[in-house]
């Protein structure tokens, strides 16, 4: 695992104790646990990536459900000027998904569910999609970052199933590959930039 990834774990006793006064910083949070809980997973349980099936699908959806939420960080935390606008961004996306599951009508159990504190969050605006929100932002050494967005695609492919041989050599007409993420180097990028993000929260 990378050297940044070992700095992280190590202030993850720290960042279980932060109290968060505002809700970004909860976010951040609770998102860095998060996000050590799974890599930790990945580098204890799959070693074999390049060459194992079976892992190449199970970490490539784990990962895909990290990368999301740190493209969502890296967005918020980009200006220091525009966090709370950029926050409540990604609020109002939420509470429009949140209320398209409430309102689902096939939905079972609505009753154990929390109904949605307005009837106007079914109509706010969504926050950036997942390529413009990245074009936004700028690295711990000022580079742009939307040239890893290929790797939320690939992530994304075998998170809905369409990483088969059976697709690819029936819509190909041969054996095909296919690229696996190289998570270390992923993992590096992810974790040094929550430890520059962690540094602006608790300088």
């Amino acid at each position: 695992m990378s050297k940044s990834f070992d700095n992280l774990k190590a202030l993850i006793p720290v960042i279980k104790n932060f109290t968060a006064t505002v809700s970004h910083e909860a976010f951040y949070k609770d998102e860095v646990l998060r996000f050590h809980s799974i890599a930790g997973t990945i580098e204890d349980n799959f070693k074999n990536i390049p060459t194992c099936i079976d892992e190449r699908i199970l970490s490539h959806i784990l990962f895909r459900s990290l990368i999301e939420n740190f493209f969502k960080l890296m967005y918020v935390y980009d200006d220091s000027s525009l966090i709370s606008a950029r926050f409540d961004e990604l609020l109002n996306s939420f509470k429009k998904d949140y209320a398209k599951l409430f309102n689902e009508p096939a939905l079972p159990y609505k009753s154990q569910l929390e109904p949605p504190l307005s009837t106007n969050w079914s109509s706010l605006p969504s926050a950036l999609d997942m390529k413009s929100m990245l074009a936004q932002v700028r690295n711990i050494h000022g580079q742009r970052l939307d040239y890893i967005y290929f790797i939320y695609r690939v992530s994304s492919f075998d998170t809905h199933g369409n990483s088969l041989n059976s697709l690819f050599e029936v819509s190909f007409q041969k054996k095909c590959n296919f690229p696996f993420i190289q998570l270390d180097s992923i993992l590096e990028i992810i974790s040094s930039e929550y430890l520059s993000i962690w540094k602006k929260i608790n300088p």
